[in-house]
């Protein structure tokens, strides 16, 4: 009993002090309104916006100078001279209006547009492309995006369409590569006109794919990690990306903030006072640590609720969300527990809130704003440096369904908060035992 008055105690002292409502609930929530009116708002009358991806003009500098063992290549009804310029046709079709307005020229120009900011990207194909593309050269097409840097989303989505139309025309030298191997293996070669042949047949069964429907380029709607198709509208992915990440990074500052009380309270002299009652030290203590455990509680609970109700967000399943959100509220207790025991006064605590909070909870957060970028793939395991990486996998593996990753990381959530609870445990009862 002595231990929950303690906690409620410290609890009503808390929620009392406008500062840490702020710190807990207004800065979270704020932070996700400013990212919901700069991508769309929230909506008039109740209603959620449609989130309106601005279209891009966009400068196509076709420099592919096609193959002579393969003279064309058929897409449906259309012939077209080389890869490059069934990737142009392609990108000029119903498909990409919504995202790209496209005009044909060549470098020198589409620099030029790009520097003076008439287009927002130029995209140059190099001569060898289709020949790189059907395995006929050793050497590497790359294919230059040249991009405004004052633009950001736009190009972003951009080259990651033109990526995935670049996949599937890879597709063919895939399947020609293979037949070669398999030729060397057994010690056959072909020929320059058996070559040709073999090219001109893979043409022409993928036209025949085109015409049964099935099609050379088959664009696919991004998966979520268990392989279903994620429906989630573009604001709202953003907005729980924005929303998870600073209820994680704001829950560390909770639990931290809870537990330089008792350097406040020793500072004061109330600690030792309390310590002069009938009372032991570990009575005492356990019932601070519970009172910032339990203010993280109602700290989750209430955010990812207004969440859900405001902004609409979609926090998946609801039982891996309730064991991720446990891991994430055991986890912050004991963190600020373990570092605030390294310190002496709340003098130093200042600079743990001002660097070390700061630095930990931005690199756990960080795979949040490079969603979409080249260096995407490198933060899906930086994070995991820092205790705030783990809840924030763990929170996305969660509303993605995927119970399993989750778990996994939630369990390494838990392993890791034992380990600092007892190592800050331990040293707060050496100093007031």
């Amino acid at each position: 009993m002595k231990t929950l008055s303690i906690a409620f105690k410290d609890m009503w002292r808390a929620f009392r002090s406008l500062f840490a409502l702020a710190f807990m609930f207004g800065v979270p929530i704020l932070m996700t309104l400013i990212f919901a009116f700069l991508f769309g708002g929230l909506g008039s009358s109740g209603e959620e916006s449609e989130f309106v991806l601005p279209v891009t003009d966009v400068v196509i500098v076709n420099q592919d100078e096609g193959s002579q063992t393969v003279p064309d290549f058929s897409d449906g009804n259309s012939s077209f001279a080389s890869l490059g310029d069934l990737f142009v046709a392609t990108l000029q079709t119903d498909s990409f209006t919504d995202l790209m307005n496209i005009s044909l020229n060549d470098e020198r120009a589409a620099r030029l547009a790009v520097d003076n900011q008439e287009a927002g990207m130029a995209i140059i194909i190099p001569p060898s492309f289709t020949n790189v593309l059907i395995g006929q050269s050793s050497q590497h097409a790359e294919i230059l995006f040249y991009k405004d840097p004052t633009l950001t989303m736009g190009p972003q989505v951009i080259q990651s369409v033109v990526m995935r139309i670049i996949d599937g025309f890879s597709s063919s030298s895939l399947s020609i590569d293979t037949i070669f191997s398999v030729l060397d293996e057994n010690g056959m070669e072909l020929n320059q006109q058996q070559q040709i042949e073999l090219f001109q047949e893979i043409n022409e069964n993928m036209s025949s794919d085109q015409e049964g429907g099935r099609g050379i380029i088959t664009i696919l709607p991004p998966e979520t990690e268990n392989g279903e198709q994620d429906q989630t509208n573009p604001l709202q992915f953003i907005l729980r990306n924005i929303m998870a990440g600073m209820m994680i990074f704001f829950t560390f500052f909770t639990g931290t903030s809870a537990a330089e009380t008792i350097l406040q309270e020793e500072e004061d002299g109330t600690l030792a006072r309390l310590f002069t009652t009938p009372t032991n030290s570990s009575t005492i203590l356990n019932g601070k640590f519970l009172a910032g455990f339990m203010m993280i509680i109602v700290q989750v609970v209430l955010l990812l609720i207004f969440a859900n109700l405001v902004f609409g967000i979609d926090w998946g399943p609801v039982a891996p969300l309730i064991f991720v959100s446990i891991g994430l509220v055991t986890l912050a207790t004991n963190f600020g527990i373990f570092v605030i025991s390294l310190v002496v006064n709340t003098k130093q605590s200042g600079i743990v809130f001002g660097a070390v909070l700061n630095f930990t909870g931005m690199l756990g957060m960080s795979s949040v704003f490079v969603i979409g970028t080249p260096v995407e793939e490198s933060f899906k395991y930086l994070p995991l440096l820092v205790p705030q990486g783990w809840a924030m996998s763990a929170i996305r593996a969660s509303w993605n369904g995927n119970t399993t990753q989750a778990v996994l990381f939630t369990m390494g959530m838990l392993v890791i908060s034992i380990l600092l609870f007892f190592v800050g445990n331990a040293r707060f009862k050496k100093r007031f035992g």
